[in-house]
């Protein structure tokens, strides 16, 4: 009766941060990859449900199926559309081909009776193993890549530790119960285990709920704030500065006069600087601030700043006595990397910043 209610809690759940998210405004990528975990949590459960309690006899077919083989390379992704980039396709198979591969594995266990009498205990073994393996790799991987990250900053860094404690705490349950009673207790512990496996679900499925509510309390707001930025806005020409505000504006509210002001003072030079840096020092919200620059400069917070420091790059090579080295130039305006600044130039300008330089000493000559 316990397992029931909790399959039921986390459908209803899963359905309902559905719901929230189809009345999200402005739905990040971020978004959409919650979005595809609550679909892959709501077949689960229901997968399991059905396999498991309802029809008697077939509980191998829940129990063999490599579905948990997805939440780590979910957790993964999330992780790279937070950071704002977009993986490859090379990528995105490479991390979903444990699964692929246990997906086949799991569809000749299906249809060969003989295989599942045979081998269906090594095969538990080594798919659980996986299981543990992922959910504890990748949390770990998270963790150390995102160091930095300050849990009261935001909602999406919330849903992330928590993420990553609850597939710690999977990995921490399923590794000891796999190596010391899988092979030899598996139905006495089967109830055991499906009840604290999916009650840790639930308590995701309750965690994504409550980021996506609150998304959506904050862009509706946000979105009200900025609703006049529908109407035409008169925006900056191409071969003026991104930023110009020699004038106040009337028009503009104080978010925006906070954030354009906040720019004008160039602290985008700075290499450490990101979207994190603006919220703590405006004390505006992530998606405040990031609505706003998809209103205004018509892409996202990265883009924008990596044009502002193309910018800053082009004003010194102008100057007429600039001698300086280019790497040095590139740090000093806020580019760590050196291939990122090369690749950024060129989509900007077109060209190299000698090329650049060059074409400006030809027009001084």
């Amino acid at each position: 009766m316990v397992i029931f209610f909790i399959y039921a809690s986390i459908v209803m759940i899963c359905l309902m941060s559905c719901q929230v998210y189809y009345l999200l405004p402005n739905k990040s990528s971020f978004d959409k990859i919650v979005f595809r975990l609550l679909l892959v949590m709501l077949f689960h459960v229901s997968f399991a449900a059905i396999f498991i309690d309802i029809v008697k006899g077939y509980q191998y077919v829940d129990r063999g199926a490599p579905l948990g083989l997805l939440y780590g390379p979910i957790l993964y992704f999330a992780f790279m559309a937070y950071e704002d980039k977009k993986p490859k396709v090379k990528t995105v198979f490479l991390h979903f081909t444990p699964f692929l591969i246990f997906l086949g594995i799991y569809f000749y266990f299906l249809t060969s009776e003989v295989f599942r009498v045979n081998f269906s205990k090594t095969y538990y073994f080594v798919l659980y193993s996986s299981f543990g393996l992922s959910w504890m790799i990748y949390p770990i991987f998270i963790m150390f890549k995102g160091r930095g990250l300050d849990i009261a900053m935001s909602n999406i860094k919330r849903i992330f530790y928590f993420s990553i404690i609850l597939l710690l705490v999977l990995a921490a349950f399923i590794l000891p119960l796999i190596s010391a009673q899988f092979l030899t207790q598996i139905r006495n512990t089967s109830q055991l285990s499906t009840i604290t496996i999916y009650m840790i679900m639930l308590f995701g499925a309750i965690i994504i709920y409550n980021y996506l509510l609150k998304e959506l309390v904050d862009r509706k707001t946000v979105h009200s704030e900025f609703d006049f930025l529908n109407r035409p806005f008169p925006m900056v020409e191409a071969e003026n500065p991104i930023l110009e505000l020699q004038m106040p504006n009337h028009k503009l509210t104080n978010y925006q006069d906070r954030v354009l002001n906040y720019l004008n003072q160039q602290p985008y030079l700075d290499p450490g600087f990101s979207l994190d840096t603006m919220v703590k020092d405006l004390k505006m919200s992530r998606s405040m601030i990031s609505q706003f620059f998809k209103e205004y400069f018509k892409q996202n917070v990265l883009k924008t700043i990596n044009s502002l420091r193309i910018e800053a790059v082009c004003k010194e090579l102008e100057q007429p006595d600039f001698d300086m080295n280019i790497e040095e130039l590139a740090l000093r305006c806020g580019f760590s990397s050196r291939a990122s600044f090369y690749r950024n130039f060129s989509l900007e300008k077109d060209c190299t910043p000698v090329e650049y330089r060059e074409q400006i000493k030809s027009k001084l000559l």
